[in-house]
């Protein structure tokens, strides 16, 4: 596939996700999460246009690093492009992770400490730890895929648990959201291995497309529609059997 990326819209999330993180951040203690994934969703976004960027414009780059690196002492000049887009690579990664991470944080921490299912925390962290290391040894794609999945499944589980068990309706709304980003990367596995045409964009574009789409969605559910506020309706069972 010869279709070029259109990079801005990696700059185009890094932004709409910086704005609404900074709005979700003025609001009160219990947005806070929210804020912090949304920000490292911006970062997440930023870097992985740096390295598509550094891909594209791979000449350009390589001859910036050796302009700079003309000023650097000898124990900091830039060895070689690959060095450094194996690093931000890895950083991108990372950002993803937490970003994920945090995205699960959102919803099942409230219900984890109003149920006292302590099992939840260890569980969130070490599947952040697992991935992390995962991200140092391998630089396939596939590693962020399966997180994504991991974490998308696990939010939609209890979402399901509280509408069905605990009759909270408003976590359709969050099932929604799940499954529109889920839909983003379904297409976007698909483009990539042309089950699906891309048209003039290519398929990472249409991801990002989506991904615009799911920012905006995500920002309303949890101020407008009230995510956050049916979170903190989540009460104490009166029983271990309710």
């Amino acid at each position: 596939m010869s279709i070029t990326m259109l990079i801005s819209l990696n700059y185009a999330i890094f932004a709409l996700a910086l704005l609404s993180s900074f709005d979700l951040f003025r609001r009160s203690p219990e947005y806070r999460d929210a804020a912090t994934h949304l920000l490292l969703f911006a970062f997440a976004a930023l870097f992985g246009g740096l390295a598509h960027h550094m891909q594209l414009e791979r000449s350009f780059t390589t001859q910036l690093f050796s302009n700079i690196s003309q000023y650097l002492p000898s124990t900091f000049k830039i060895s070689s492009f690959q060095y450094v887009f194996v690093r931000v690579w890895l950083i991108t990664f990372l950002l993803i992770g937490f970003t994920e991470y945090y995205f699960m944080r959102i919803f099942l921490y409230p219900v984890a400490a109003q149920y006292q299912y302590n099992w939840v925390k260890p569980t969130l962290l070490t599947s952040l730890i697992i991935f992390s290391l995962c991200s140092i040894i391998f630089s396939q794609y596939a590693i962020v895929v399966v997180y994504h999945l991991f974490t998308h499944v696990l939010v939609i589980g209890f979402s399901l648990f509280l509408i069905l068990k605990k009759g909270f309706t408003e976590f359709w709304v969050l099932i929604a959201l799940v499954t529109l980003n889920l839909i983003a990367g379904g297409v976007w596995s698909l483009m990539a291995t042309d089950k699906i045409p891309t048209g003039e964009l290519h398929y990472n574009d249409w991801y990002h497309i989506i991904i615009l789409a799911f920012i905006v969605f995500l920002h309303w559910s949890l101020t407008k529609g009230g995510l956050i506020t049916a979170l903190q309706s989540v009460k104490e069972p009166r029983s271990l059997d309710t």
